[in-house]
Parts: C-alpha cells; sequence; structure tokens
C-alpha cells in the first residue's frame, strides 16, 4: 500500500521506496528461504511460500489504486500510516536484532554507505 501511495505523491518518492523496498525484501526473502529451509524439507513448498511473500508488494500497490481518487489531505494521512509503520518494523525488529551481536566497522560501514547510496540515487533521479 506504501508503494502505490508513493507512487501517488509523486514519482520521484515512488522510484526511491522502489528502490529501498527491493533491497529490503531481497534480504528478506534470503532470511525467510534460509529459515523454512531448516524446517521444510520441500523446495518446491519453500519457493511457493517464498513468493507468495514476494507476491504482496505489488499487491499492496494495486489496492493503492483506488486511494489515489482521494484528495491530497487523505493521501498524505495515508502515506504517513504506511511510512510510519515501515518505520516501527526497523525500530522493533532490526534494532533489536542488530544489537544482540557485537557492532563492527564493517557493520557500520556498510550502514552508512547504503544511507549514501540511497541519498546517491535520490541525487541522480534529480
Amino acid at each position: 500500500l506504501v508503494l502505490g501511495l508513493a507512487f501517488v505523491a509523486g514519482g520521484k518518492a515512488g522510484v526511491l521506496l522502489t528502490i529501498a523496498l527491493t533491497l529490503e525484501v531481497l534480504f528478506l526473502g534470503l532470511t525467510v528461504t534460509t529459515e523454512l529451509g531448516e524446517t521444510i524439507k520441500s523446495k518446491a513448498r519453500i519457493i511457493a511460500i517464498t513468493m507468495g511473500i514476494a507476491l504482496l508488494l505489488p499487491i499492496g500497490a494495486a489496492i493503492a489504486t483506488p486511494v489515489a481518487t482521494f484528495p491530497p489531505v487523505v493521501i498524505a494521512g495515508f502515506l504517513s500510516f504506511g511510512l510510519m509503520a515501515l518505520l516501527y518494523l526497523v525500530t522493533e525488529e532490526l534494532l533489536v536484532e542488530a544489537h544482540e551481536k557485537p557492532d563492527t566497522p564493517l557493520i557500520s560501514a556498510m550502514f552508512f554507505i547504503g544511507f549514501l547510496g540511497l541519498l546517491l540515487i535520490e541525487e541522480v533521479l534529480g
């Protein structure tokens, strides 16, 4: 839903969110596949579950199509709610897991490289 609303709000925001979510879903898919491989032995079932999860993004974007007819204030409200949900997921899950292991210079550098990468993509898009 947030992805579709980002395109409604502006093409640049939609492209940036698409790139960011693509990278996030790539690693989510790898993690889910690894975890499922430990409990489910059927490779076809693992692939089907992972593909089902991956299909949620375009389905959510399609659900946002009727919202595009709403006034801009309502669209901004929907977009704000969706982005806050993403921020909550990051703070609730990822940051807790990140602090379970000791921090290394490589991990810190990768964080800032990723952040800088998104800033560069934003500048390239104009």
